[in-house]
């Protein structure tokens, strides 16, 4: 039982830490499209994320060859759940104007309902279905008042972005609910595997549209914005949201993930302050709300 309870530990405290990264995707998605072009930009951090995730790999004791050994179910599935969610979800950030980039941060970051719904489908631990229920719905509605009370029905002006955003957040919260029915372990959890694949094809994305070519000269800002994207989001935090996926509670890491919203909304709102609304505070109580509701929900079923 006490290993157990410290697996639990381990795992959540894992996550968490994968979520306050995860804060700054957005922030470091659109500096870099700016920088240098948003597939130029995710060429460098998950070529970076994948070295990042080798490094662990090694200084963890488990084998290399593990890396690429990976079963085809998990290398098609995460082609698709971080793959190409990664660069639906670049691209996303890269287009939408600056007054958007609450609304698109918060359309991909509704993820952790899918989670919930995609666990209460797949995996034959159930919460209870009352509070579960009830939980989805209070992070829905908070997700939708923190666009702002005045733009909850409005659309933007292009669709394609808040599309992109919510296609790619679908993808990645079915990923991460295979990894556990599944039962991947945790030395196969292909997360240098996936972000090389995701470089090569950010890369030639970014070959076919040109920004190779019209790439500024290095500066120390592009530096560190490549550094911070590559060892934290994509590196640190894909690596430590796996263990927690794969051997924590996975309702309670669904609840933990609903702060994303939050923390990341506050960051693009003082970066970016034309994308602050005012309904982010009412969102942000009925977000946390139903994290807490899914955590009872998990707790007593």
């Amino acid at each position: 039982m006490g290993n157990k309870k410290e697996q639990d530990y381990r795992a959540v405290l894992a996550a968490s830490g994968a979520v306050l990264l995860w804060c700054w995707s957005g922030v470091c998605f659109r500096e870099g499209a700016e920088l240098m072009g948003a597939m130029v930009y995710l060429t460098f951090i998950t070529g970076g994320g994948a070295i990042t995730a080798l490094l662990i790999q090694m200084f963890s004791g488990r084998p290399l060859a593990s890396i690429y050994r990976l079963p085809r179910r998990m290398m098609v599935a995460g082609f698709f759940g971080v793959a190409l969610y990664t660069v639906m979800l670049a691209t996303a950030f890269g287009i939408a104007p600056n007054s958007d980039l609450g609304q698109i941060n918060l359309l991909n970051y509704i993820w952790p309902v899918w989670v919930v719904v995609f666990g209460m489908i797949l995996l034959k631990d159930r919460p209870n279905p009352y509070l579960a229920v009830l939980g989805i719905v209070l992070g829905l509605l908070g997700v939708m008042i923190s666009r702002g009370l005045t733009q909850i029905f409005q659309l933007p002006d292009n669709l394609l972005a808040p599309f992109l955003a919510l296609a790619g957040g679908i993808m990645w919260a079915c990923y991460s609910v295979l990894l556990r029915r599944w039962k991947i372990p945790e030395d196969q959890g292909g997360t240098a595997f996936n972000f090389a694949v995701c470089a090569v094809v950010a890369g030639l994305i970014a070959l076919y549209l040109d920004q190779w070519q019209n790439m500024p000269a290095w500066t120390m800002k592009m530096a560190f914005w490549v550094l911070f994207g590559s060892i934290g989001p994509v590196g640190l935090a894909y690596s430590w949201w796996e263990i927690g996926a794969k051997k924590g509670p996975v309702f309670l890491i669904a609840s933990l993930a609903y702060f994303i919203p939050i923390g990341s909304s506050l960051i693009i709102g003082l970066i970016y302050e034309e994308s602050m609304n005012s309904g982010l505070i009412f969102g942000a109580v009925l977000i946390a709300m139903g994290a807490w509701v899914i955590n009872r929900a998990c707790t007593q079923n």
